[in-house]
């Protein structure tokens, strides 16, 4: 058996022992990588640590440090909690409010900071007799949408995978697309899942809002909101893990009758965090335009020191927000596939791809393993092993060059994870009321695994035929 198989067969081992012993991905892959590149290849440490993406986990560490103070200093609370208040009594206009608080929420820095939105979405749900399922997808595709724009750690990785192995690639696109998709998403569960109903209860809400008073009530069954608590925290869980818990949380924030309680006042450090929160995105947008060669991360980094320098504990307890297991996991994959770039395998699973008479065929099959990998493991690990392992097809005369195959890969390897069985998932069906949590289980399951197939043929139909059909 040659070395190129052996290393291929470790790296499919990684993902399989990861899944099923619940160990974390990016260390295994980082050993597996010594063993394969030292014990096997006869490389030089060295050698084997050229492929540690520094730049990349510097980019992490500076968003997740500086949004991780955006969450202590509870700027985030507040952002959410001015967004929730904006619904009033339009109960039908909560899922979509909560998808759209989760969406932005993912954005900042790490999809995971939206995690502290699901408990609240969620008893907003119960509350109102919104279906646990409908929400639940919500805020799932509020965090899987979020999680490829620009500023956020999936859309980091897909980017920077794409400009290694010089593919054209567009951020702004890539996090358009995913939100469209996403919303999509969001507009089947709607009308799967009791959304017609909400809307007649939303019109009798209205009616009996517009009527003299004492002809109804902030809790009445027109669904007119009432005091709904939401507990706040990051949910904990292994990245790459089989199934991720929702964690230990830290602190609520309520969500109450906007006609019942004033809005709690923004302070003098939320109003600094948000500046700097905006400097962030709008230097990331200037350096762009620009073309600057300035890693985004020194940015972060360096607006999260200054915010440190002024308030000290907080800067203090931010630095256990810093997504650590993320870093490792993107860096034990990427070092990793840097070994299997100079054994040839990726060259040789090239040759396999371009053998294939129809290379759309192979882009479904691509697409299909991404989503059905993702939904036990990590969306990250599986994005940062099938992009090189796509480039051949994406290269003149692979058959899909110049196509939207990349964001099709994105988005079908991330549109499962509301299945239980990822991190996201999880975090749902455990921040449900605990009757609601064996009915959720069962249909996020089945919702997610019909993700496996809807999601690359439907990124494919809209992605890559089109301009394969344009170029015929």
């Amino acid at each position: 058996m040659s070395v190129e198989i052996i290393a291929l067969i470790v790296f499919a081992g990684v993902f399989a022992v990861s899944a099923i012993r619940n160990v974390h991905m990016g260390a295994l892959a980082l050993v597996a990588a010594f063993i394969v590149g030292i014990g096997f290849v006869g490389e030089g440490l060295d050698d084997i640590l050229e492929a540690f993406p520094v730049d990349t986990l510097l980019i992490l560490l500076g968003i997740t440090y500086l949004f991780g103070m955006a969450r202590e200093t509870g700027t985030i609370d507040w952002l959410v909690d001015r967004s929730v208040r904006l619904v009033g009594p339009r109960v039908s206009l909560l899922p979509w409010a909560m998808w759209l608080i989760g969406t932005g929420v993912a954005c900042l820095g790490t999809s995971h900071a939206a995690f502290a939105v699901v408990p609240i979405a969620m008893s907003l749900a119960t509350t109102h007799r919104i279906s646990p399922t409908l929400m639940g997808i919500a805020m799932s595709s509020a965090i899987v949408g979020g999680a490829l724009a620009p500023t956020s750690i999936n859309g980091i990785t897909v980017a920077t995978i794409a400009e290694d192995t010089g593919l054209p690639y567009n951020a702004g696109l890539m996090f358009v697309l995913s939100v469209g998709v996403n919303a999509l998403v969001v507009l089947a569960a709607f009308l799967m899942f009791g959304g017609p109903e909400l809307i007649r209860r939303s019109r009798r809400g209205t009616a009996a809002a517009a009527e003299p008073a004492g002809s109804g009530g902030s809790g009445s069954a027109t669904g007119t909101p009432g005091s709904a608590t939401g507990t706040l925290g990051s949910a904990t869980g292994t990245p790459g893990s089989a199934t991720g818990t929702a964690g230990t949380a830290t602190g609520t924030l309520a969500i109450t009758d906007t006609t019942a309680a004033a809005p709690p006042p923004i302070t003098r450090i939320q109003v600094i965090v948000l500046c700097a929160l905006f400097a962030l995105i709008a230097g990331f947008f200037g350096l762009t335009v620009l073309d600057v060669d300035v890693n985004l991360g020194v940015v972060a980094l360096t607006l999260a020191v200054i915010l440190s320098l002024l308030v000290p504990d907080v800067g203090r307890r931010a630095m256990s927000k810093v997504d650590w297991g993320t870093i490792l996991l993107l860096g034990g994959i990427m070092t990793y596939v840097g070994v299997l770039t100079r054994l040839g395998a990726i060259d040789q699973l090239g040759e396999l791809a371009r053998s294939v008479n129809i290379p759309l065929i192979a882009a479904i099959v691509i697409c299909v393993i991404a989503g059905l990998v993702s939904a036990f493991a990590s969306t990250i690990g599986i994005l940062g092993a099938l992009i090189p392992l796509a480039v051949p097809l994406l290269m003149p005369g692979g058959g899909l060059e110049m196509t939207g195959f990349i964001y099709a890969l994105a988005i079908s390897a991330s549109l499962v994870d509301c299945a239980p069985f990822s991190t996201t998932g999880a975090t749902i069906v455990a921040s449900a009321a605990e009757d609601e949590r064996p009915l959720l289980s069962r249909r996020l399951t089945v919702w997610g695994f019909a993700m496996v197939l809807i999601g690359p043929a439907a990124t494919i139909i809209t992605m890559v035929l089109p301009p394969l059909l344009l170029a015929g």
